[in-house]
């Protein structure tokens, strides 16, 4: 019984003293969800040949000089950061991803611009990465990885005690950790979109064409299926939802109301 309590704890203190994002999402209604499953499931994609090395180089530019100015502009105003500038990185890698990291560094793999084909798609995952930045998700993630840690491990000795092992310890300080990482990267991932969405628009560039990557990345994850509570990303059909219902709220002054 004493893991199932620790489990109890864990949660507990982890869903009352870890950071939340400043901009939450609220639930969906299911007939966007449905509306979006459709999509979906009803769009369909030409095969896509690999690009040279020459067209992949003027796509990753293309999308930094699109959205260096309007992000910056963005930072600017919205953010905490004191720091608005990026470093770009195009790295050789089959992968489809583009990933945040350190203070200020973006990494593009020639995997996803081989994997689109329009370059606004690749405009929204480059724009979603800066909103991690802008939103300074790296270091709360680790600030509330370390809680959740900590948490854990001091639950475990209060239910071990000193007879307990630094293994069952250990074990439980683990789980916070994962908890904690597992729920809030989730929130974090939605207002990375949310971002990269307000900056697209600042940049003037068509979210038709953007959100198509969203759609495209959904039809490669077998995982779409599941419930992606403990997933580190919102479910594809839910994160295109939102994309839309994003869109008209920030087109419509609901949000981010001096972004213009």
């Amino acid at each position: 019984a004493r893991l199932p309590n620790s489990w109890h704890l864990i949660l507990v203190l982890f869903f009352t003293s870890c950071a939340t994002v400043t901009y939450d999402q609220a639930e969906l209604p299911f007939e966007d969800i449905a509306l979006a499953q459709s999509q979906i499931a009803n769009t369909e994609f030409p095969e896509l040949k690999e690009k040279e090395p020459e067209v992949i180089n003027k796509i990753f530019n293309q999308v930094i000089d699109a959205l260096n100015i309007p992000a910056h502009d963005f930072c600017e105003i919205y953010s905490e950061q004191d720091l608005c500038e990026w470093n770009y990185k195009l790295e050789e890698n089959r992968i489809f991803n583009a990933y945040a990291s350190g203070r200020n560094d973006i990494t593009i793999l020639t995997g996803l611009i081989n994997g689109i084909e329009e370059y606004e798609e690749l405009a929204f995952v480059v724009a979603h990465e800066l909103g991690h930045h802008i939103a300074n998700h790296i270091s709360e993630s680790s600030r509330n990885i370390l809680l959740g840690q900590l948490a854990g491990a001091v639950i475990g000795a209060a239910v071990y005690g000193s007879e307990g092992s630094s293994d069952n310890i250990n074990q439980i300080a683990d789980l916070g950790g994962s908890i904690s990482r597992l729920r809030f990267s989730r929130a974090q991932e939605n207002e990375a979109d949310l971002i990269g969405i307000a900056i697209l628009i600042k940049a003037g560039l068509d979210l038709s064409k953007a959100e198509r990557v969203i759609v495209r990345m959904a039809q490669e994850d077998s995982r779409k299926k599941r419930s992606s509570f403990f997933d580190t990303h919102p479910s594809s059909p839910e994160r295109l939802a939102y994309f839309k219902l994003n869109k008209e709220r920030i087109l419509d002054g609901e949000l981010f109301p001096f972004m213009n």
